[in-house]
């Protein structure tokens, strides 16, 4: 039979061929919509993503229409002149021409359609829309009907996130109240621990690799350059440029840049200290010269002041490499590249004078030590093909460029009791320690019962009482964690109630509310509908998402993408 390559077929799904036209034409769409909302080069990683992003699209796609197909869903000509009318499609919807300061214009919309110029292909384009759209919407309000939020759950929910309290704690930390002198382990325990729990030390499969990184580290010239294009756009703000305009277009800070560079009123301590220290100087219509912080070079405007807090603008230029410093970096790992394929990423490094680092990586997990998170490199390492010995892809990251040459493989296994044998002293060090500090909180707890306040106990048995600020359900509360044992004891306790010992995080707590602020019942009547169209919405795509899942697990999908994209022999 024919290879993929020859056939043309990047998969199929349910028999339908995907083909390579439709993976390059779906790929290129998603690419060119990942690079518009970064506004900068994809990396690798991001590319990646893309293509698993394109696959499963297109496989959705195919196995949505087959089951449009199958249950003969159909639209009539009515229903498409009905959409039409009333659901313009976004595309539409964002085009200037059908609206008015910034709003899609209904009027406008029908006033166009309704013209003689219409172009006739433009009315196809639509028709075509909808007879792909509106089968598709019958398709999922059949999957997801029938879903409705009870205002019980709107309560429970909203309760949740608005009844607040406040509460005084003290806690028994079993590794600092009990020394470790305290605690006898004898070598039957561990050995009688580590039978028990010898799953907890099974070694994935493991590789030994070098690796090699290339930053974008700028140098003196890049910052040069930069503070030569802050100057030039302050020379432009104070000749008369728009400020703000320039800000939209030349700022790399793409946040305030929407904003023609408003950051809003800020006070002291709240920006990097050169920045603050340049704002709190300048008076309301000043320009500043360009400030250096760790983000580049800032032109700062001053629109409102007071004593303590300022309200500025700002263009942001950062220091990156520029010219001849990228293309030096690019010669650079050109050169590396050539030699490590020819002598090996040893000579490479010697050649080139500089350093690599020999790092294990586990398989399974795409974490990548001195570098992150980096699932490419995992398809590599791990893969069947690769040999000791072979140097991967020049990757390139956010930060630059790395390349990795497989030094050695490891299979799976488990570790022996001399090598887990740190680790298990430790473990059941940990367990020893706490058993013996549950006996004090125990004795504490008796005593409780017995009505003694909280100043009293922590004074007899020398804890600290430490308070919390109000917080909700599901808030973080230092120290104390999130949506733990202890918070959520706290919302069961009347105010001046104490509680414990509540085990949490391998501590001990006592705990009594001081305050409580319910839930506005009024606030929540008025706030119900929109929570509850909002919870309908998320639940109905979690239900056409379950639905796909399962429908992709029955599928007869056919991936060729690791044959169809290799290279030829």
């Amino acid at each position: 039979s024919s290879s993929p390559q020859a056939a043309g077929e990047v998969g199929k799904g349910n028999g339908t061929s995907i083909s390579y036209q439709l993976w390059t034409q779906t790929f290129r769409g998603l690419t060119d919509q990942a690079r518009a909302q970064k506004e900068a080069p994809l990396n690798d990683l991001e590319v990646n993503y893309i293509e698993e992003q394109t696959w499963n699209q297109i496989v959705n796609q195919i196995l949505i229409e087959h089951e449009i197909r199958r249950q003969g869903i159909m639209v009539t000509d009515e229903e498409v002149r009905l959409a039409f009318q009333t659901s313009p499609p976004p595309w539409l919807r964002e085009n200037e021409l059908f609206q008015t300061g910034g709003q899609f214009d209904f009027e406008k919309y029908q006033a166009f359609f309704s013209g003689p110029a219409v172009d006739p292909v433009l009315l196809q384009q639509l028709e075509a829309y909808y007879r792909d759209v509106l089968p598709q919407a019958r398709l999922f309000e059949g999957i997801a009907t029938g879903i409705y939020v009870p205002d019980s759950e709107l309560w429970s929910i909203y309760r949740d996130r608005s009844e607040r309290v406040q509460i005084r704690y003290a806690l028994i930390d079993p590794d600092t109240r009990v020394d470790d002198s305290e605690v006898a382990i004898n070598l039957t325990e561990l050995r009688q621990y580590y039978d028990e729990n010898l799953e907890d030390f099974r070694q994935p499969p493991m590789v030994l690799v070098s690796m090699v990184q290339f930053t974008r580290t700028a140098g003196a010239a890049d910052s040069a350059a930069a503070l030569e294009a802050a100057s030039r756009l302050r020379a432009e703000v104070i000749a008369g440029a728009d400020f703000g305009e320039l800000a939209q277009t030349q700022s790399a800070d793409r946040g305030s840049a929407a904003l023609e560079g408003d950051l809003g009123w800020f006070g002291r301590n709240e920006m990097t200290p050169a920045f603050e220290e340049a704002a709190f100087a300048m008076e309301p219509g000043e320009i500043s010269e360009p400030v250096l912080t760790p983000f580049g070079y800032h032109i700062i405007k001053v629109t409102e002041k007071e004593e303590d807090r300022v309200h500025a603008s700002h263009i942001l230029i950062e220091v990156g490499l520029r010219g001849e410093s990228e293309d030096q970096l690019l010669a650079d790992v050109d050169r590396f590249e050539r030699i490590a394929l020819r002598s090996g990423l040893d000579a490479a490094v010697d050649s080139l004078g500089i350093s690599s680092a020999e790092i294990t990586l586990a398989e399974g997990s795409d974490f990548v030590p001195g570098l992150g998170p980096f699932g490419p490199v995992q398809s590599w390492a791990f893969h069947d093909s690769t040999l000791v010995g072979e140097l991967s892809p020049i990757y390139e990251t956010a930060d630059g460029f790395v390349a990795f040459e497989l030094i050695e493989r490891s299979t799976e296994a488990y570790l022996s009791f001399q090598e887990a044998e740190p680790s298990l002293r430790r473990r059941v060090l940990v367990e020893k320690k706490q058993e013996t500090a549950g006996w004090l909180a125990e004795q504490i707890a008796a005593e409780v019962r017995e009505g003694k306040p909280l100043e009293q106990l922590t004074a007899d048995h020398g804890l600290v009482v430490d308070s919390t600020a109000l917080f909700a359900r599901l808030d973080f509360v230092p120290p104390l964690g999130q949506s733990n044992e202890v918070i959520g004891a706290a919302f069961g306790l009347d105010v001046d109630e104490v509680s414990g010992p509540i085990l949490s995080d391998g501590r001990f707590y006592f705990i009594q509310v001081m305050q409580r602020i319910e839930a506005d019942r009024d606030a929540f009547d008025a706030s119900k509908e929109n929570m509850r169209a909002q919870l309908i919405m998320q639940r109905r795509q979690s239900a056409i998402d379950e639905w796909l899942a399962d429908l992709r697990e029955q599928a007869n999908i056919e991936d060729y993408r690791t044959e169809f994209f290799a290279p030829r022999s």
